[in-house]
């Protein structure tokens, strides 16, 4: 079993470190080539344990994206059966899609972890539905450093397909992909409806994250205010009538589910606030960025998510 993770941030180094014991190659691939040769040195770090760097020496390749483009990285050993895109939206550039076409034979499946929306069409018209398989996962991960990294939380992740249509030959693949993330320690099912989990998880993002970024404040600041929670209403208004409009049907208590979010990462700094914090762009264009174009697709104005929008985009220049 060859299973290849696209991505070394805080969710790529976890899944890594607990997948690798249970592949004969694991191949953890990073942007930049100073953090694979930081983890070739070093391994990888999970904060609150000995380190994994002896245990997980033999199992796990170190290469870079990087190093791919200019041809200096030598060609993967073996056939990869899975692999795991666990890059943010703003990463999925042509160059990266062709990468990860390179790296596909007829028996390879791509998993996709993103937030947000739009991935989605890009891959399938590159790779074919039939290869795709989405996951969304509650797991908490902060990355410490190029080679460490600590679990935040536990959670749950949810894997499917989006346009089933192979789904006697798939439904194999994803039961395996769940049995062995329940094998490495991690939560797992399998999802019928992910269009539904998804767009739930595009609402939470879309509700929490850019008014964090906006506000310079950990999520649990969001609940303290009656201000922000009268913000955080109307971006969700908003996008429960989008949802409606194009006959998906949300859970009844989500609204709930968003304020368990807030309050469950309440000293958390969201993804969003942590890419301005650093000037790096953000992923609103397919968050609320993604809402907005789909609105004025089906004639609906959503203001309040077309503001916190606009606003994210000024803080970005």
């Amino acid at each position: 079993m060859h299973i290849m993770i696209i991505g070394a941030g805080s969710l790529g180094l976890l899944f890594a470190a607990q997948l690798a014991p249970n592949c004969s190659q694991l191949t953890l691939v990073t942007r930049s080539e100073g953090q694979a040769r930081e983890l070739a040195e070093h391994g990888i770090q999970l904060v609150g344990t000995e380190s994994l760097e002896t245990k997980l020496a033999k199992s796990i390749v170190f290469q870079s994206y990087s190093e791919e483009i200019s041809g200096s990285m030598a060609p993967v050993a073996r056939e990869v059966d899975y692999i795991f895109l666990m890059v943010k939206q703003t990463a999925i550039s042509p160059e990266l899609i062709t990468y990860i076409q390179s790296k596909m034979t007829r028996h390879t499946y791509l998993i996709c972890f993103q937030n947000g929306v739009g991935h989605e069409v890009k891959l399938s018209q590159a790779i074919g539905w039939d290869k795709l398989l989405f996951a969304i996962t509650t797991e908490g991960a902060k990355r410490i450093g190029p080679t460490s990294v600590k679990q935040t939380g536990h959670g749950i992740t949810y894997l499917g397909e989006l346009e089933p249509k192979n789904l006697a030959v798939t439904n194999h693949q994803q039961i395996f992909i769940v049995q062995l993330l329940e094998l490495a320690g991690f939560r797992a099912e399998l999802s019928k409806n992910m269009e539904v989990r998804i767009w739930t998880k595009l609402v939470i993002n879309a509700v929490i994250n850019p008014l964090t970024a906006i506000l310079r404040v950990q999520n649990g600041e969001l609940l303290r205010s009656a201000w922000a929670l009268s913000l955080m209403q109307e971006l969700y208004q908003e996008v429960l009538r989008l949802a409606a409009a194009k006959g998906i049907e949300l859970p009844i208590d989500l609204w709930d589910t968003v304020q368990a979010v807030c309050e469950a990462t309440k000293t958390n700094h969201s993804s969003m606030l942590q890419d301005i914090e650093a000037s790096r762009h953000t992923e609103i264009d397919y968050l609320n960025g993604s809402l907005v174009k789909m609105g004025n697709e089906l004639g609906l104005d959503l203001p309040a998510n077309s503001m916190v929008y606009r606003m994210i985009k000024a803080i970005e220049n």
